[in-house]
């Protein structure tokens, strides 16, 4: 993963508490999930624990990152394709953990990859967790908020077959999470990608953004949208507000990300601090079992536990009831 560039440390020092200092995907992507998530963390400054998944995602990337820097040296070198593509892996004990199925259908993806084209050059990325910064997209003058952000990697449009053109680059993102239904995708991969495009549109011809993830081995792509430029614009135009004028709370979007599970850390970690209820039937998970047991209907469940019929049928199914 990048480490964190000058700019962006002297601009968190810099910001007046409770101001937004810069944009990035992830605090444009945390806003449209829910603003009262993006208010704790990104206005209040309040961090949630580094859990089992995000160290999982940045041992991954960092695994994904080393391996492109290792294996553009030996095309550069040899000026061919190679045969084995393990051996530009970093030490096995950075990966061996993630082998299957990560790291294992990963290679397989590089393997397909190098089968659709004849040139080892256009097969390599042309950039690996590129770093863009746009100013002033929106007019906003001495007072806007930069954007900025890391693009995992961006390939030659001719490497992929799933794109209509061989003109321009893919910019692809990787998630180690499941892939995402394709009712999720518009407002989360590619809204992300979208926005990459919005910030390296000056420097490459995107021609679509992508998701690959390699838990299932799925690569998704999408031609560009103008409604999503749209959102993001939105979104933007929001956090100039925010600087003029801090808010005290923002709107609670509820839904099953508040509160997923059961187990310890299944949920929001903002959950305790906002005014959502979804998470009540799971939070509580005894008392749901127990009323269900006695016949309670869902209706009747949401009211013992003032949270909305949806949060207990969410929660039936999580519990298996």
């Amino acid at each position: 993963m990048p480490a964190q560039t000058d700019r962006v440390q002297r601009l968190r020092s810099e910001a007046e508490p409770g101001t937004i200092p810069y944009v990035s995907k992830s605090r444009v992507s945390k806003f449209i999930t829910c603003p009262e998530k993006f208010y704790f963390s990104y206005i209040k400054g309040l961090k949630g624990p580094e859990t089992g998944p995000m160290r999982r995602g940045t041992n991954i990337h960092e695994t994904i990152e080393e391996y492109y820097h290792n294996v553009t040296e030996y095309v550069t070198e040899e000026g061919d394709f190679p045969d084995d593509l393990v051996q530009f892996l970093p030490t096995v004990d950075r990966w061996a953990d993630y082998l299957t199925p990560y790291i294992a259908n990963f290679l397989a993806f590089e393997r397909r990859r190098m089968e659709t084209v004849d040139n080892p050059e256009v097969w390599l990325p042309v950039a690996i967790e590129a770093e863009e910064w746009l100013e002033d997209p929106y007019g906003y003058g001495e007072t806007a908020i930069p954007m900025m952000g890391y693009a995992d990697s961006i390939y030659p449009a001719v490497g992929f077959p799933d794109v209509d053109t061989d003109d321009g680059v893919v910019i692809v993102d990787f998630k180690t999470g499941k892939t995402p239904d394709k009712k999720y995708r518009n407002d989360g991969i590619y809204l992300e990608g979208e926005y990459y495009a919005l910030l390296f549109e000056s420097e490459w011809d995107v021609a679509a953004v992508a998701g690959y993830y390699p838990k299932n081995d799925d690569l998704i792509v999408s031609p560009l949208k103008e409604s999503r430029r749209t959102k993001i614009e939105s979104v933007v135009r929001g956090f100039q507000a925010m600087n003029e004028e801090a808010p005290d709370h923002l709107e609670t979007d509820e839904q099953p990300l508040c509160y997923y599970g059961e187990g310890d850390g299944e949920h929001c970690p903002y959950y305790n601090m906002c005014g959502s209820t979804w998470g009540e039937p799971l939070k509580h998970a005894d008392r749901t079992r127990a009323l269900h047991e006695l016949g309670y209907s869902k209706a009747e469940i949401a009211d013992d536990l003032n949270c909305d019929y949806g949060a207990v049928n969410y929660a039936f199914y999580k519990l298996d009831l």
